[in-house]
């Protein structure tokens, strides 16, 4: 079939091109989360046409118009938009470059959908209109909730009329469809998808084997919102022999990291990394932890696609148990039981007291169990059959 996708991303060629050379080095998540998705719609034999406004600002570029050629990268099509690199008069003008791509995108008789990214609104509204029009099923992903995003209330109001334009929606969890899906529309829950090309490593090249360090990873947010306070407090009471907490990211408690890591150098602020080099990182620790409170209402309407990452590496997960975690999960990691200082203590000694073999026997387990039944080109073939159920309708 052919899939029209709409999102504010593009190429990852294009995206290292237009980003790391300003020396933004992190990953967008939504770069990885559709790029993933693209290719595995890709290589499952569909015909995938992109529309984008660009992952553009003032502050990547000052230049006031933005026009990037399309190109074409192992089949899919990419068409960016022609922009005035100012707030509202760009998001006119995506509004208007995807109602107007796909008003005239080739269509293939029954066999055409469009599937967009609803959180970029200004594309998704104009693609939505015409693809009504033309009589294309509408089908939105939802990676987040206007509910629990900081925004302006107008942005929210546009969002519930945007979502009742929808024939179906792809959600993170089964929670999102009673804040979003008021008509009921069918929808499917794909909590995220791993890389189909990650390689792990040899057990014996990690750094636990070869230096005798247990490097503990931490990568993502570092906000006091998502736990990092107790993480620090945590890892430091629980005193592991010979072990560091390794801290990717950046966020509103990076200084208060960057401080203790100047004063105890068991904990090392890593600071911002382009992804590539987190994974590799990842890839050779003893431990990859998210401390994520459960809490909070958001934590229902959630998955981080960081604990897919870090099963994909084969490195063992030590998480709490959210909510929007599938059950099918808690096999594959090891979980934080209580949250707070004393509960990631509690759950760091009680990992690293099991014997090293059985610790990277997890590992091993989860690695193959999101190799094999999450990786994007799995993920992605279930979201084209759901595609075809819903321009059967």
């Amino acid at each position: 079939m052919k899939v029209l996708y709409g999102f504010s991303n593009c190429s990852d060629g294009l995206y290292d091109k237009l980003i790391a050379s300003k020396g933004l080095n992190v990953l967008r998540p939504d770069q990885k989360y559709h790029g993933l998705i693209i290719k595995g719609l890709s290589a499952n034999g569909n015909q995938v046409e992109c529309f984008s406004g660009l992952p553009l600002n003032r502050r990547v570029t000052k230049k006031l118009f933005i026009g990037i050629k399309g190109e074409t990268v192992d089949g899919v099509k990419y068409k960016y938009y022609k922009t005035v690199n100012l707030p509202i008069l760009r998001q006119i003008g995506i509004f208007f470059g995807g109602f107007f791509g796909v008003l005239f995108a080739k269509k293939k008789k029954e066999h055409t959908c469009l599937l967009c990214d609803v959180l970029n609104i200004a594309n998704a509204y104009g693609m939505a209109l015409a693809a009504k029009l033309r009589k294309i099923p509408v089908v939105f992903i939802v990676t987040d909730l206007p509910q629990f995003m900081d925004g302006k209330k107008i942005y929210k109001k546009i969002s519930v009329r945007l979502f009742k334009k929808a024939d179906g929606f792809v959600f993170l969890t089964p929670f999102m469809s009673e804040l979003v899906n008021l008509k009921n529309k069918p929808y499917i829950v794909v909590e995220g998808q791993s890389d189909s090309k990650v390689v792990p490593v040899k057990r014996e090249t990690r750094t636990e084997y070869t230096t005798g360090v247990k490097e503990i990873i931490y990568a993502g947010d570092v906000s006091s919102l998502y736990g990092l306070p107790e993480l620090v407090s945590g890892f430091l009471k629980a005193k592991i022999d010979n072990a560091v907490l390794k801290i990717y990211g950046g966020g509103d408690y990076a200084d208060t990291v960057k401080r203790e890591s100047e004063i105890n150098g068991a904990v090392r602020y890593m600071g911002v990394a382009p992804n590539f080099v987190v994974v590799e990182d990842e890839k050779r620790a003893a431990l990859l932890i998210n401390p994520r409170p459960t809490d909070k209402e958001y934590t229902k309407y959630s998955f981080p696609s960081k604990n897919m990452e870090y099963m994909a590496s084969y490195t063992p997960v030590l998480t709490t148990k959210l909510e929007g975690m599938p059950a099918e999960y808690n096999d594959y990691v090891y979980l934080i039981e209580s949250g707070g200082e004393n509960g990631i203590s509690e759950a760091l000694k009680k990992v690293f007291a099991l014997p090293t073999e059985e610790r990277y026997a997890l590992g091993e387990k989860a690695g193959k169990f999101i190799k094999e039944n999450k990786n994007n080109i799995a993920q992605a073939k279930r979201i084209a059959d759901f595609l075809q159920s819903i321009n059967k309708c």
